[in-house]
């Protein structure tokens, strides 16, 4: 059978929409790929904390690492993560250096760890908060490695007393940003991008 020049180009749209309608099953596109978020967080007091004699368990700084350790492990577990890869025991450490600073000068807080696709947050909050600018020499005289987290985190900020302070690239101090509903105590966000 001899195809006219007008069959041909119809013939070819019709391949054409056939391999597009099962192009997804060759090649998988990037939104099937994704994992979805997932927000694990986890509680603590110490022991001479007003609120102790309510609570279930309070650690000391030693049970509170430890138990850190053992929710980070799950988490990686439960995501299919290496614990042992750098960036993740990077992260580790310091949500461990942001839990002890808040278990140490706060009696307790929480953390929570949000995993997204290609990036984490972390964010701790307690009720004891800043009495003033969190870049008056607390911030790196502390003792808990918060400079340390400012400076490996992607995005890094310190609402308290109803202010936020953000890191800008290539500022050394935190940089106030707006206002945010945290009057009391404070809340520490940190995100590492993973491209």
């Amino acid at each position: 059978m001899l195809r006219t020049s007008d069959d041909a180009d119809t013939l070819g749209e019709i391949l054409f929409k056939i391999f597009m309608e099962n192009e997804k099953h060759f090649y998988p596109t990037p939104e099937s790929n994704e994992q979805p978020t997932r927000e694990y967080s986890v509680n603590f007091l110490s022991s001479s904390h007003p609120d102790a004699e309510k609570a279930e368990k309070t650690y000391d700084t030693q049970e509170l690492v430890s138990m850190m350790n053992k929710w980070w492990k799950q988490i990686c577990a439960e995501n299919n993560l290496d614990p042992n890869d750098k960036k993740l025991k990077n992260i580790n450490y310091y949500i461990m250096e942001l839990g002890k600073n808040a278990l140490e000068v706060a009696e307790g807080g929480k953390i929570k760890v949000i995993l997204e696709p290609n990036k984490i947050k972390v964010v701790v909050t307690d009720d004891m908060g800043w009495d003033g600018d969190p870049n008056d020499d607390i911030l790196y005289k502390q003792g808990h490695g918060l400079s340390q987290v400012k400076r490996y985190a992607d995005e890094f900020t310190i609402e308290t007393n109803g202010a936020k302070f953000t890191k800008v690239p290539k500022k050394k101090k935190l940089v106030k940003s707006e206002d945010t509903d945290i009057k009391h105590g404070s809340k520490i966000s940190f995100i590492k991008n993973f491209e």
